[in-house]
């Protein structure tokens, strides 16, 4: 292989790793949060099999008529409640967790980076009959960005 094939591999390997990574780092260093689902189940034929969920967040007055990036605070209970929401990063203060959504103007709320779980054929139809008593874990860093870990019983 030439030194310019080895380059280009090298280059396409960095690529790849670097948008690897920040979700691989969220998922080692971020801060645990159990967030109640509200459940759809898609399959698509392209992707697979994946659980697509809608969480139940009241996010208040304030931050109800912000279209676009939404910042939300919740506490470290289980299932975790919402503190504040606000349309600006937001300080945490010790217990606190942030995860950054979407705004819909109606004090809805989206987080579209936690909307999909893949998952099994097997596994999803068993969690079809399940996820109106499931939490979805979420990890969050100090920065708001935060990965879908897992699904597990409330």
């Amino acid at each position: 292989m030439s030194r310019r094939h080895v380059i280009a591999v090298a280059v396409a390997v960095g690529a790849m790793l670097l948008a690897l990574a920040p979700p691989l780092w969220t998922r080692t260093t971020g801060d645990e949060v159990f967030l109640e689902v509200a459940p759809v189940d898609p399959r698509s034929l392209f992707r697979g099999n994946y659980v697509d969920l809608r969480y139940e967040v009241d996010v208040g007055p304030g931050v109800s008529d912000t279209y676009g990036t939404v910042y939300v605070v919740f506490d470290d209970a289980r299932p975790a409640n919402v503190v504040r929401a606000t349309a600006s990063r937001p300080d945490l203060a010790p217990g606190e967790r942030c995860v950054e959504g979407l705004g819909w103007g109606s004090g809805s709320v989206d987080f579209p980076s936690l909307q999909q779980f893949f998952v099994t054929p097997e596994q999803g139809a068993e969690l079809e009959t399940r996820l109106d008593r499931m939490l979805a874990v979420v990890r969050s860093t100090g920065s708001c960005r935060a990965v879908l870990v897992d699904l597990v019983p409330e």
